[in-house]
């Protein structure tokens, strides 16, 4: 267990660094506009307690420590869930989870609330949104173990993966949807430019996109390591039988 904790936290942190790089070169630009604004909206709200440099230097160590935490709990539940997987590539099933724990953790809950710019909204509404946001991130979780629990049944049954998955996944977003119907909502009244809002958005979820796809697969090519074979094996016995 302490070898996956390891890779974990290794793919983690290589997460996390993609993470701030995409923050940093594709939403420094739209949170700049978003602070701007709301200075112009406040003149007389004081200065910042620490310079945009040193905000963005916060950031970047938060991401790397956020994604050391979160490869951990990811390399737990590859741990506990490896043996069921139909695949017997590693690399495929951390790929496969890894895909998983972005929709469930991420796609999902931003689709329902997703998050604006810092400054934009009203605070006094913090309180609210965080509570629906997890109340909609715990759903999505349900939902996936549900899910999870009926691909498992389905298999036992004997149903082919064509038909399988596509089932699995249309129960998923049934269980999804039945979250968003349920569910309030935001409460922010939003008074930002919607461009700006939404590029925002977007970008922090091409951001958690690039988490997931950097560390899963980090994560499996450790994985193959572990297992006798490296990942980058191929390339040496190529140049071996391209050399005359």
């Amino acid at each position: 267990m302490r070898r996956y904790l390891r890779d974990g936290a290794l793919a983690g942190v290589a997460g996390g660094a993609a993470l701030a790089l995409v923050l940093l070169l594709a939403g420094e630009e739209t949170i700049g506009r978003a602070i701007d604004l709301e200075s112009r909206a406040n003149p007389g709200g004081g200065d910042e307690m620490f310079s945009r440099g040193a905000q963005q230097a916060g950031g970047a160590v938060a991401g790397l420590i956020w994604g050391l935490c979160l490869g951990a709990v990811f390399a737990v539940g590859y741990y506990v869930l490896r043996r069921h997987l139909s695949t017997r590539s590693d690399w495929r099933a951390a790929v496969t989870l890894a895909g998983i724990g972005f929709v469930t953790l991420n796609l999902v809950p931003f689709l329902k609330y997703p998050g604006n710019p810092p400054g934009v909204g009203d605070s006094d509404t913090i309180g609210r949104r965080t509570t629906l946001y997890l109340l909609m991130l715990s759903w999505s979780v349900v939902s996936t173990a549900g899910a999870w629990r009926a691909a498992r049944w389905l298999d036992s049954r004997g149903w082919p993966d064509h038909l399988r998955l596509p089932a699995v996944v249309a129960l998923y977003a049934a269980l999804a949807v039945v979250g968003f119907a349920a569910l309030p909502g935001s409460p922010d009244v939003v008074g930002a430019p919607a461009t700006l809002v939404w590029r925002f958005r977007l970008e922090s979820l091409a951001g958690t996109a690039t988490f997931w796809a950097v560390a899963g697969t980090v994560f499996g090519w450790l994985r193959l390591s572990a297992a006798g074979h490296p990942p980058f094996a191929w390339l040496k016995g190529k140049e071996t039988a391209d050399t005359p």
